[in-house]
């Protein structure tokens, strides 16, 4: 919702900009383009930037949006008081600066659009890590996918056993082939074997070489490696989708 409401006002400050532009260019003066409503929209955009704008965020709070109005005219009268006369207008050199700013916040987030990204991946695992995504917590984003994953098949283990076990032993456990409890091939045969083997070592590798390392130290994540491991989370959980319990 969030990155929806920044989204929309974006455009309309889009939309005002390209308003005041072809004013411009229709040769209105910038003194006689009042700067009200361009004000307003930028006001509002502002609470709405996505941590991962921040360096956006804060030069149109502090540099564009302070000096997007022309500053009053000063003069003097015949003896010598000084007279301020409000001016309403537009900076030009300011609204350069705005225009080129809103540009490259859109070309950001054309650049770094992940529609078809998240389109790709498990439905639960975009409810556990998605935001934390969007919000540049990546190293978080990732423990929580492989979180989501551990919680589903230590709860498959309890359910079908009643045995508590986590981690590594659960997945040991569920993806077994000898005797699985997620069944993922046909274990009578040789390749079937060998299918429920491959992904109990998946699964058991992703908990020891993914979760596990994040919960017990600070490990770096950046955004490429997030996309990957998520990824990766995505098809282990809908291989339990598809499995037979």
């Amino acid at each position: 919702m969030e990155e929806q409401a920044f989204a929309k006002q974006l455009q309309i400050c889009a939309d005002t900009i390209q308003a005041v532009a072809s004013n411009v260019e229709r040769g209105v003066p910038c003194e006689k383009i009042d700067y009200s409503d361009l004000y307003a929209v930028l006001y509002k955009l502002i609470p709405l930037f996505p941590r991962s704008l921040d360096l956006y965020q804060k030069r149109l709070r502090d540099i564009i949006l302070p000096n997007i109005k022309l500053q009053n005219a000063v003069q003097y009268n015949q003896f010598g008081q000084q007279i301020i006369i409000p001016n309403n207008g537009i900076n030009p050199i300011v609204f350069g600066q705005l225009i080129a700013t809103i540009r490259y916040i859109q070309a950001h987030i054309t650049s770094n659009n992940d529609v078809g990204f998240w389109s790709e991946i498990h439905p639960e695992i975009i409810k556990s890590s998605r935001e934390l995504f969007e919000n540049s917590h990546y190293p978080e984003a990732v423990e929580a996918a492989f979180l989501e994953i551990t919680i589903r098949v230590k709860t498959i283990v309890r359910d079908k056993t009643g045995e508590k076990v986590d981690g590594t032993s659960a997945m040991e456990k569920a993806f077994s082939a000898n005797n699985p409890i997620i069944s993922l091939g046909d274990t009578s045969t040789q390749t079937g074997r060998d299918i429920q083997r491959g992904y109990m070592e998946l699964f058991t590798g992703s908990v020891r070489c993914i979760r596990n390392p994040r919960a017990h130290e600070r490990i770096v994540v950046d955004r490429t490696e997030a996309i990957r491991k998520l990824h990766l989370a995505s098809l282990l959980m809908s291989a339990i989708d598809n499995a037979t319990i």
